[in-house]
């Protein structure tokens, strides 16, 4: 069975590639180290398009109207200028009704763009630049810790994690919350109440990891000044233990937190990246991956959901479940070395 790829892993070689969906212009060299909020590409694209019905002005045929025009795509255009003119027996013209630039025609249709909007492209994490993609964007690497998620709130930024203390075993309370300085990221276990979410605001912080999230909370989070990434899914849950050892180690650290969107199409998660120089690597893994024995995974349902295990045996026939489904199953070890059978699609692997 294929299943979702989730990192988590103490070091690693990341790679993220950044580009515009349009030709635009690249800003950074090779070799420029940024930070999430850095531009490192922008572009001018169409902004109000109008259509113009060339064919119905000048009173003619589609076919006919090829022949008229006078202008062409790319042209910029300002308001009265002659577009067409027809002048057979009785003669017309189609003026520019406004300031544009004529960006498509097709059969006596013409579009035309009023104006043009700046997009920007940043970087969404720390890193540097490792190669260049001319007009759209660039290839990011890091050394580093990646730790994965399956929320994010669209935003990205950095500063200092800060990993609650008394939030692994219970959910985090605005309390915990108090006296807290700007540049923080924080991290904790599971947020059921508004009123944390109103004390990070409070605090000005730099974003938010959370193990979990109500989901009465999610309109709420999701309009978060900062990065908010939940890691494990929507409920009570605490931090899973393999995340947590690798928040513990680098508590107090500077770390990226991109809280992107979850993009299957086009394999992107949202993540918090920490730079350092570990000599243990893991290899990449992809975005999904088809389930082998000796993976690592995290178990997501379940007495044992959100601990870390290895499958030793995969079970292809349905097997029988308590909640009445008959499923495809794995057989995982635990650290306990207890064995469980699980619903191999309730699996992710994590590395």
């Amino acid at each position: 069975m294929i299943v979702d790829v989730v990192r988590a892993t103490s070091c690693a070689e990341i790679e993220r590639v950044r580009k515009l969906p349009f030709p635009g212009q690249v800003l950074m060299e090779k070799g420029k180290e940024v930070n999430p909020q850095d531009v490192i590409a922008e572009a001018q694209v169409p902004g109000k398009i109008i259509m113009l019905d060339i064919a119905k002005g000048l009173g003619i045929s589609p076919d006919e109207t090829t022949s008229c025009l006078i202008r062409e795509v790319g042209d910029n255009l300002e308001e009265g200028d002659i577009i067409a003119q027809y002048e057979k027996t009785l003669p017309r013209i189609f003026r520019a009704p406004i300031n544009g630039k004529i960006i498509n025609y097709y059969q006596g249709q013409m579009a035309l763009s009023t104006g043009t909007i700046k997009t920007q492209l940043t970087a969404n994490m720390i890193g540097t630049v490792k190669e260049i993609i001319p007009e759209y964007g660039v290839v990011l690497s890091l050394r580093g810790s990646v730790i994965q998620g399956f929320w994010g709130n669209g935003l990205a930024g950095s500063g200092i994690l800060k990993l609650l203390d008394a939030s692994q075993d219970k959910p985090i309370s605005a309390s915990m919350l108090r006296d807290l300085l700007a540049d923080l990221i924080i991290a904790g276990g599971a947020c059921v109440e508004g009123e944390v979410l109103d004390a990070c605001l409070e605090n000005e912080i730099s974003g938010l990891i959370l193990g979990s999230l109500s989901p009465d909370l999610i309109q709420k989070a999701a309009g978060m000044p900062f990065p908010v990434v939940i890691l494990q899914g929507f409920g009570e849950d605490a931090l899973a233990q393999d995340v947590l050892e690798i928040l513990q180690s680098h508590s107090g650290e500077k770390i990226s937190l991109n809280a992107c969107k979850l993009d299957h199409a086009n394999d992107e998660r949202p993540e918090l990246v920490i730079p350092n120089d570990e000599e243990k690597e893991t290899r990449e893994l992809g975005f999904r991956k088809k389930l082998e024995l000796g993976d690592r995974v995290r178990l997501m349902s379940g007495k044992a959901k959100n601990q870390v295990g290895k499958v030793v045996e995969l079970i292809e026939e349905d097997q029988f479940f308590e909640n009445g489904t008959f499923l495809p199953a794995a057989l995982i070890k635990l650290p306990s070395l207890e064995k469980v059978k699980v619903p191999q699609s309730n699996l992710v692997i994590v590395g």
